[in-house]
Formats: structure tokens, C-alpha cells, sequence
């Protein structure tokens, strides 16, 4: 009989442990086919998300959380199944959220003609990286082509500037349009 009670008490134990740690909830959330150029606590990417009611909308919001199990490729737009945890003692410089992959529900390529506009310059805060041609924050080459001056003209003189582009492939993107 005492194995039993023994035996009962330890399952509701783990049990009730297991409740604790299941704090989370499902969310559906799209990942849009490029990143924004951000200043999070450096200048860096964040995905474009949406989220709840502004799915399906033209509304994109900088999404700094990274998402476990989530192997993003640029040029395609993702609808993900997540699950939001509750992180009950966070970092002092880290999100108080945990964002766990799913399923990966949509992954949709985008048209190559598709354009799409990146800060290239914010309040004097510089996007690029010009040491050895252009480079968006040391990682996504700019094929700036007849625009190669203006856009260096410009990153010099203004203050805050926007690119128009195009994906050309995982690591480069065509510049289309100077803003």
C-alpha cells in the first residue's frame, strides 16, 4: 500500500512538473522573404512578421526573436506554427520569450521580379559596410550596378537612406532604386 501512495504521489509530482514547464501557447506567425535592417542593441537584421490580427495584411513588424528550429532562406515567405513560451527568468539583455518551430505550414518563393525596400541608413547609423564593396551589415552583397556612386554619394551625405532591391540569390541583392 505504501508503494502505491509512494507510486501515486510521484506521478502527480511529475505530472504537475510537466504542467509547469507547458506555460506555452500556439501561435500562427509569416515570416516575410527578406529582413529589415534593424537596431535592436546593434545594428542588426530582424525577420518581418506578422502576428495575430495583422496576418495576411500588408502590415510587417521587426521581429527580433529568434525561432528554434527555424531555417530561414531568403526569398521565400514562411507561415509558421509556433509555440511562445514564457522564459520565467530571462537574461537581463534577452527577450522574456522563447519562440519554438512546429511546423513549417507555407513556404512560398517569391516572384524574382518582386521589389522590396531595406534602411540602408538610419539617423546617421550605417547599414553598409563599404571596405570591400557594398555589403548590408557585412552579410548581404549589394549589385549596385550604374548606381554604385549615387549610393556611395549617398551614404556619405544623408543622413537616413533606402534601397529598392531585388533577390539575386541567398547572398546578394540587386539594387534597383535609391531612396
Amino acid at each position: 500500500m505504501k508503494k502505491l501512495i509512494f507510486l501515486l504521489a510521484f506521478t502527480t509530482f511529475l505530472c504537475s512538473c510537466e504542467d509547469d514547464n507547458d506555460n506555452g501557447e500556439i501561435a500562427t506567425i509569416r515570416i516575410n522573404h527578406y529582413q529589415s535592417t534593424a537596431i535592436g542593441f546593434a545594428p542588426q537584421f530582424a525577420f518581418l512578421a506578422q502576428e495575430g490580427s495583422n496576418l495576411n495584411t500588408d502590415t510587417w513588424v521587426n521581429f527580433f526573436h529568434p525561432i528554434e528550429g527555424f531555417n530561414y532562406e531568403l526569398g521565400y515567405t514562411y507561415t509558421l506554427a509556433v509555440k511562445k513560451e514564457t522564459i520565467a527568468n530571462p537574461p537581463e539583455d534577452g527577450s522574456s520569450t522563447q519562440y519554438t518551430l512546429l511546423e513549417v505550414t507555407s513556404k512560398e518563393k517569391v516572384n524574382d521580379d518582386t521589389t522590396f525596400d531595406i534602411r540602408l541608413k538610419l539617423d546617421d547609423i550605417n547599414f553598409v559596410n563599404t571596405s570591400s564593396g557594398f555589403k548590408i551589415l557585412n552579410a548581404i552583397t549589394i549589385n549596385c550596378g550604374v548606381l554604385c556612386q549615387e549610393l556611395e554619394n549617398k551614404l556619405q551625405n544623408n543622413s537616413d537612406l533606402t534601397g529598392t532591391f531585388k533577390h539575386i540569390d541567398q547572398d546578394t541583392f540587386e539594387l534597383v532604386a535609391l531612396n
